[in-house]
């Protein structure tokens, strides 16, 4: 009973923490794609201004988007739209989970706050996601799974499976070349 109530406390903390934020980052640079085209092209839906409102509905993976826009209340499906913007950082739906958007060179790589238990109780942890495009599904960031979604890459593949030990390695970040080292794997071996 104790593990549950804990449980339940972390996940109203990190809700309020998430509508702090939303409150605090309400600004032109907020707003809803409404599909992938307009992500593409950088153009918001809704452009959200400092009167409007964005309520993302995050706790146990709402279905809904909330918006008050222009003084006026709607609700959008997280399934039918693609994602929204907030604070200069692209997020995007899929299964109703939200995906911070860190890289589309190439293909998706996304990172996503989930709880994970940590000895007596739970703690968010960040975890790292990849879709080889957009309408394929957002899968785990592991090397399985990067040889399973690149059949044809093969030269790709082999690299990805000899520079990386594991899996919490994909996600190595070269400061000097400012680009994540997969991607670079990626595009080394663009042609194989």
């Amino acid at each position: 009973m104790k593990t549950s109530i804990k449980v339940l406390v972390v996940g109203v903390m990190i809700c309020i923490q998430g509508i702090r934020s939303q409150a605090q980052g309400t600004k032109s640079t907020t707003g809803i794609y409404l599909n992938e085209q307009d992500y593409k092209a950088g153009r918001l839906s809704y452009a959200l201004d400092k009167n409007d409102k964005l309520q993302l509905n995050e706790f146990l993976n709402g279905r809904y988007v909330s918006l008050i826009y222009q003084g006026k209340k709607m609700k959008l499906s997280k399934s039918e739209i693609f994602g929204y913007r907030q604070n200069s950082q692209d997020f995007r739906f899929y299964q109703n989970g939200t995906y911070k958007i860190l890289d589309t060179a190439g293909f998706m790589l996304y990172s996503r706050q989930q709880l994970t238990q940590q000895g007596k109780g739970y703690a968010p942890v960040e975890r790292y996601f990849y879709s080889v495009r957009t309408a394929n599904p957002v899968l785990n960031l592991t090397i399985e799974n990067i040889d399973k979604s690149f059949p044809s890459r093969v030269e790709f593949r082999y690299s990805v499976q000899n520079y990386f030990r594991g899996d919490a390695d994909l996600m190595a970040f070269d400061k000097a070349d400012n680009q994540y080292e997969i991607k670079y794997l990626f595009f080394a071996h663009k042609h194989s």
